[in-house]
């Protein structure tokens, strides 16, 4: 269910119709620490994650753009920021990729941060964001930032509501 706090706006992150109105993403700490609740539920950093695991597969999309930015211009490493899975589990093989979407909570937080940086800094970027009609992400990318940088968790997943 929605968070219902977040109001449900349009945007063209999904091909020209409403987005992910009741997308949330959804960040579990190892150690049982509370998931902190992002701007907007955090679904334009899901819509960010979906695109930029698509980077190599010939899609043109302006998330994927931002993803290439990222990565060339301001050494953002991807890998940690497309390590992740839905949290509706289904049957073993939902929980096992569930599973192996833990990473080590610094590994995260070092691209989340140089993310949220480079969304405020980068005016391309920051074009790049509108094109998308992803605005929120840059606050959502520093949120997540601080709740990184604030847990003593040594792992984290990061996972999407739908």
């Amino acid at each position: 269910m929605c968070n219902p706090r977040v109001k449900s706006r349009q945007s063209p992150i999904a091909a020209g119709g409403p987005t992910f109105g009741c997308v949330r993403l959804v960040v579990e700490f190892e150690d049982g620490q509370v998931s902190p609740v992002l701007p907007d539920d955090g679904r334009d950093f899901v819509a960010f994650m979906s695109f930029a695991v698509t980077r190599g597969f010939g899609a043109t999309h302006p998330l994927i753009a931002l993803a290439e930015r990222l990565q060339s211009a301001h050494g953002v490493a991807m890998g940690p920021l497309t390590t992740f899975y839905g949290e509706e589990v289904e049957d073993a093989e939902d929980r096992e990729k569930q599973e192996m979407s833990w990473q080590d909570t610094a590994v995260l937080l070092e691209p989340v941060a140089a993310m949220a940086e480079a969304l405020q800094t980068d005016g391309q970027a920051m074009a790049l964001l509108r094109r998308a009609g992803a605005e929120g992400l840059a606050e959502q990318a520093a949120a997540l930032s601080r709740a990184l940088a604030g847990t003593t968790s040594p792992r984290v997943r990061l996972g999407y509501v739908l």
